[in-house]
């Protein structure tokens, strides 16, 4: 009956189609942006992560150590120059290394040295 034509002009057809073009690009742009920063932070992520395992090895590690020397007597404790309360500190830091010797007329004192 009626014959109608649904076809669009050339000229509109060329325009809608470079439109989409440019918004394909424009995502593609977005996209790889977004993708670029997601990298970046799972890298950042994955370094966090391997760094906080390591000190947690780490702590783990002193803390064995510093309950073996719990485990030891005071005396053996004297004999590596160490005390009980100087344990942590030696194991953390190292031993203290002040040794300080102050004279005051002929009386020579040794000061302890507590690792502060």
């Amino acid at each position: 009956m009626f014959d109608r034509n649904n076809s669009l002009p050339l000229s509109l057809f060329l325009q809608a189609e470079r439109q989409a073009r440019l918004d394909s690009l424009v995502i593609k742009a977005c996209m790889r942006g977004t993708m670029s920063r997601l990298a970046e932070w799972l890298s950042a992520l994955g370094t966090w992560g391997t760094r906080l395992a390591r000190n947690l090895a780490d702590e783990r590690l002193l803390r064995s150590a510093i309950r073996e020397l719990h485990q030891l007597d005071d005396r053996t404790l004297a004999d590596i120059g160490m005390t009980r309360c100087g344990i942590e500190y030696a194991v953390r830091r190292g031993r203290p290394t002040c040794s300080n010797i102050r004279e005051s007329g002929n009386d020579i004192r040794r000061l302890q040295c507590d690792g502060r």
